[in-house]
C-alpha cells in the first residue's frame, strides 16, 4: 500500500483577493517555524532587525537585515526567526508583480529599500499602494546567493551521524570514527549519504558548516573565529571552501 504525502497547506489573509500586495509585520518575539506552508502569492521575506532563515525544501538562507529573501508562489517554504527579530513578509499575487523569478533570489536591502518597507508597513496588515508598488519593484534587484542545501539521509544509521553534526558541525569525528559508533561498515555509511543526499560525506559535511557560519558572520563575528567555531583547522581552509560554494568569500557575504 502506497502511502498518500500530505502536501503543505496553503496560507491566506483575510481580504487577500482584494488587494494585490500588502505587508504584514510580526511581533519582535515571533518565533516563526510554522512549519512548511505555501503561498498563492509571491513573497518577500525580511527582518529590519535581528535575524531569520528561510528554509525552502533542503536549502536554507540566512537573512540579516541588509537582506530578503523572494520565495515564488505555491513555493513550500518556513521562516524561523531568531528572537528578538522583527519579521516583514511583502504579499503580491503574480499578476501584479513585474518581477518574472521563477526560483527564490536574495534581494540586497540599502538604505531606501529598507526605509520603504517601513514606511510600508504598518500594525495592521497593510495594502500597498499602486504607486508604491512601483516605487518599491524599481528598488527591488537580486544579489547571487544558492543557498545551502543540507538534505537529510533517509537510512537511520546515515540519518543519526547527520543530525549530531547538524547539531555540532566543529564535532571533528571521521566516517572511519562514526561507523565504529555504529557498529557498521566505513562503506555503508558512504553509500548511504551518497544515495541520500546526492553527495559524499565529506561535502555533505562542509554543507552543514557553511550553513553553521552564515549567523554568525551575519552577526560580525571575524572570520577567524567563525572558521575554528564552525570545524575548520585553518582559516584558508575555510574561506576556500566558502569561495568555491558562494563564489567569494566570507568577510564579502553580508556587505
Amino acid at each position: 500500500m502506497t502511502l498518500a504525502v500530505e502536501s503543505p497547506p496553503y496560507e491566506g489573509h483575510e481580504g487577500d483577493t482584494e488587494r494585490d500586495m500588502w505587508i504584514c509585520r510580526f511581533a519582535p518575539h515571533e518565533p516563526g517555524a510554522w512549519g512548511p506552508h505555501r503561498h498563492h502569492q509571491h513573497q518577500i521575506a525580511w527582518v529590519s532587525e535581528g535575524l531569520t532563515t528561510a528554509v525552502v525544501g533542503p536549502r536554507t538562507w540566512v537573512l540579516p537585515p541588509t537582506r530578503a529573501l523572494f520565495i515564488p508562489a505555491h513555493l513550500p517554504h518556513d521562516l524561523v526567526n531568531r528572537s528578538p527579530s522583527a519579521l516583514h513578509c511583502l504579499y503580491v499575487w503574480p499578476n501584479a508583480c513585474p518581477l518574472e523569478w521563477t526560483e527564490p533570489t536574495v534581494v540586497p536591502v540599502g538604505s531606501l529599500l529598507r526605509e520603504l518597507l517601513l514606511a510600508l508597513a504598518g500594525p495592521e496588515l497593510s495594502t500597498v499602494a499602486e504607486s508604491a508598488r512601483a516605487l518599491f519593484f524599481g528598488l527591488v534587484g537580486a544579489v547571487p546567493d544558492p543557498g545551502v542545501a543540507v538534505p537529510l539521509p533517509a537510512d537511520p544509521r546515515a540519518r543519526a551521524v547527520a543530525a549530531r553534526l547538524s547539531a555540532a558541525p566543529a564535532d571533528p569525528r571521521s566516517l572511519e570514527d562514526w561507523a565504529a559508533e555504529l557498529g557498521t561498515s566505513v562503506s555503508t555509511l558512504r553509500r548511504a549519504f551518497a544515495v541520500g543526499t546526492g553527495m559524499t560525506f565529506t561535502d555533505w559535511r562542509t554543507q552543514v558548516r557553511l550553513r553553521a557560519s552564515l549567523p554568525l558572520l551575519a552577526d560580525g563575528l571575524p572570520v577567524a573565529g567563525v572558521a575554528r567555531r564552525v570545524g575548520y583547522a585553518s582559516l584558508n581552509g575555510y574561506v576556500d571552501a566558502f569561495r568555491r560554494h558562494f563564489g567569494h568569500t566570507p568577510a564579502a557575504h553580508f556587505r
